[in-house]
C-alpha cells in the first residue's frame, strides 16, 4: 500500500523549484535574444533610412543641377541684360526685370565656412542679400558651415494652348535668342499669346514658318537649397527660431518662388547635416570663339569653392554629411568627414563630433554633376 502510494506521488518541492529555476533561466535567455534582435532590427532601420535619405537628397540636388540653365529655346544668354548686382538677389520675387536679369545666372552659391576643431564656431552663409535673411535665411534658420546653392530654369514641360496660367505665378517665354518672364493672369494661353493669355507674344520662334509662332510658355523656377537646424520651426513657412519645443534635426530644404512676393520654404530631407559644393568653370580657351559666342569648350578647367565668375560655371561636385535621425545610446562617433577637395581655400573637414551628437551615425555621400545646358552652349561643334 505504502509502495503504490509513493509511485503516485507528485513532484517533490525541490524538483519543482529545480524546474521553475529552468524555465526561468530559458525565458530570460529568450527575453536577451528577444531585446537584441529589436535593437539590432532597430539600428538597420536607422541605418536604412539614413541611407536612403542621403541617395535621395544627392540624387535630387544633382537633378535639379542637369536642370540649371535650361530656359526652353534660349541659346545665346548675352542677349539678356546684366543684373546691376552680380551675382543678382536671389530672393527676388516681385521684378519680372529684375529675374530676366538673373537668368544670365543659372546657378550661384555662398559659402558657409566649417571650423577645424568646434563645430558651435562654424560660421553661417555670407553674401545673401536682405530679402533673404530677414524673414527667410535667418541666423535661427540657416545651420552654420552649411552652404546655400541657387538654381535658376524653366519646367521641362511647356504650357499647351488649352492650359491655364496661374495668377500671379511667374512663367518664362525664350526664343533662341531673347527671354521674357511673364505673370499668369488665370487664363488659358492660347497659341500666341504671353502668359496673362490677353496680350500678343513678342517672342517668336524662328523656324520658318511664317508667320513665327509664338514660343513657349514654361513656369519658372528659383529654388535656393540650405541645411536648417531643425526640421519643422515655429516661425511662419516652417522657419526656425531656436524656440523651445523645436527638434534639433538637421534638415535639407529649399525656397521656392511659388508667386508674385511669395517665396516658401519647402523641408525636403531629414538628416542632413552638412552641404557643401564646389564649381566647375570653364573658363579656357579665353577668347570667344565664333561658332558659340561664349569663351571655353564645354569641360571645367578648374573647380573653386566661390568662382570668379559665376556664368561660368557648367560643372558641381555635391557633398552631404547625413546622420541619423535618432541616436544611438551605446554607440560614439569619433571620425572627422572630408567634405571638398584637397585644393579647397577653406577648411573643408567635419571634425569628430562630441558630446550627445557623438551618438549619431553618419555617413558621406557625393556626386559630380555636369551642367548640361551652360556646357552645351560652349561646346565647340
Amino acid at each position: 500500500m505504502s509502495r503504490a502510494t509513493r509511485s503516485n506521488s507528485g513532484f517533490s518541492l525541490i524538483e519543482l523549484m529545480i524546474a521553475m529555476t529552468i524555465g526561468l533561466l530559458l525565458l530570460s535567455g529568450l527575453a536577451m535574444i528577444f531585446v537584441n534582435s529589436s535593437d539590432t532590427n532597430r539600428e538597420l532601420q536607422k541605418t536604412a533610412q539614413q541611407i536612403e535619405n542621403g541617395r535621395y537628397a544627392v540624387d535630387m540636388i544633382s537633378q535639379d543641377l542637369r536642370h540649371a540653365g535650361f530656359y526652353g529655346h534660349l541659346h545665346d544668354l548675352s542677349s539678356i541684360t546684366m543684373p546691376a548686382t552680380v551675382p543678382p538677389p536671389p530672393c527676388e520675387s516681385s521684378s519680372a526685370s529684375e529675374l530676366t536679369k538673373a537668368l544670365r545666372f543659372p546657378v550661384q552659391g555662398y559659402r558657409g565656412l566649417i571650423h577645424a576643431s568646434n563645430p558651435a564656431s562654424d560660421t553661417r552663409a555670407s553674401g545673401l542679400t536682405s530679402a533673404c535673411t530677414t524673414a527667410l535665411l535667418t541666423d535661427a534658420n540657416l545651420k552654420p558651415g552649411s552652404d546655400v546653392l541657387v538654381i535658376r530654369r524653366a519646367d521641362t514641360n511647356a504650357l499647351v494652348s488649352t492650359d491655364i496660367a496661374t495668377n500671379d505665378v511667374f512663367y518664362i517665354q525664350a526664343g533662341s535668342t531673347s527671354a521674357e518672364i511673364q505673370l499668369g493672369d488665370g487664363i488659358a494661353v492660347g497659341t500666341d499669346k504671353k502668359a496673362d493669355g490677353a496680350t500678343a507674344a513678342t517672342i517668336t520662334l524662328t523656324n520658318g514658318a511664317l508667320p513665327a509662332p509664338a514660343a513657349p510658355i514654361r513656369k519658372l523656377h528659383v529654388r535656393i537649397y540650405f541645411v536648417a537646424p531643425c526640421s519643422v520651426g515655429s516661425a511662419a513657412s516652417g522657419a526656425c527660431t531656436g524656440a523651445a519645443g523645436e527638434d534639433t534635426i538637421p534638415t535639407l530644404k529649399r525656397l521656392e518662388l511659388t508667386a508674385s512676393g511669395t517665396i516658401t520654404i519647402v523641408p525636403l530631407v531629414e538628416g542632413i547635416e552638412y552641404f557643401k559644393i564646389e564649381y566647375g568653370v570653364d573658363n579656357l580657351p579665353s577668347t570667344v570663339n565664333i561658332n558659340t559666342g561664349y569663351i571655353g569648350d564645354g569641360t571645367a578647367d578648374r573647380y573653386y569653392q566661390t568662382p570668379p565668375d559665376w556664368t561660368t560655371v557648367i560643372a558641381a561636385k555635391v557633398y552631404l554629411l547625413a546622420r541619423n535621425t535618432e541616436s544611438t545610446a551605446d554607440y560614439t562617433d569619433n571620425k572627422t568627414y572630408k567634405l571638398g577637395s584637397a585644393a579647397a581655400t577653406d577648411n573643408i573637414t567635419v571634425p569628430a563630433a562630441t558630446g550627445a551628437n557623438a551618438k549619431y551615425k553618419r555617413h558621406v555621400y557625393t556626386a559630380a554633376v555636369h551642367l548640361v545646358n551652360p556646357a552645351g552652349r560652349r561646346e565647340i561643334p
